[in-house]
């Protein structure tokens, strides 16, 4: 899919529609459809959500203690939610999801704050690889020692400060530059044919449901 708007589209469409409604089976044909063009990726797909289902599973678990059949219900509910839009957003770096929202013609102020969160995220996941690099590089290795617990806790404080140094360099330098609450951003509203058919597909599940 290259149309980030249609993108969001579908991604909240099919989110609420499965939060909201009755389980189906037909419900499994869009995750089929955006996992048969993102075949190549499908086992880094399957881990992440793999991995993300330690947290789902807590939720479950203590779902289960008062509805067993509840509990069930909403793991796959949880999972088909999360399962197609990584598929669908497998590629994204942040950047073309804010595009996407500037086609929706969503608040200006929400895009700019959006854009900013993912420039800081970028800024801070570079610097702790730096940092772990660092760490690497001199021999360090994860133990359960005070001197471990107090270079992590060094580590955390220091990149809480670079995230508050951080910001305030982006707020100091977009004052400068007269910056007003929007950001203009280049926009490519080309539409594939993967992305009118994952389109049609999330809309004919829906029509089915509400009308058949």
């Amino acid at each position: 899919m290259n149309n980030e708007a249609i993108k969001l589209i579908v991604s909240l469409l099919f989110s609420l529609f499965i939060a909201f409604s009755s389980l189906e089976y037909f419900y499994i044909l869009p995750i089929l459809l955006v996992l048969f063009y993102e075949q190549k990726n499908l086992i880094k797909i399957f881990k992440k959500l793999f991995l993300l289902n330690f947290f789902i599973l807590t939720l479950v678990l203590f779902v289960a203690f008062q509805d067993h059949k509840m509990a069930i219900e909403l793991f796959f509910r949880t999972n088909l939610i999360l399962l197609f839009n990584i598929t669908i957003f497998y590629k994204s770096k942040g950047y073309d999801i804010v595009r996407g929202f500037n086609t929706l013609k969503v608040s200006p102020k929400f895009i700019s704050i959006f854009y900013f969160t993912i420039c800081l995220i970028e800024y801070l996941l570079k610097e702790f690889k730096n940092i772990k690099t660092s760490l690497k590089s001199r021999g360090f290795k994860a133990q359960t020692s005070m001197f471990v617990y107090q270079t992590f806790g060094n580590i955390f404080a220091m990149m809480f400060i670079k995230a508050i140094k951080k910001s305030e360099d982006m707020r100091l330098s977009m004052i400068a530059r007269g910056f007003n609450s929007q950001i203009f951003l280049l926009e490519t509203n080309k539409v594939s044919i993967k992305d009118i058919l994952v389109l049609f597909c999330v809309g004919i599940i829906i029509l089915i449901k509400v009308y058949i």
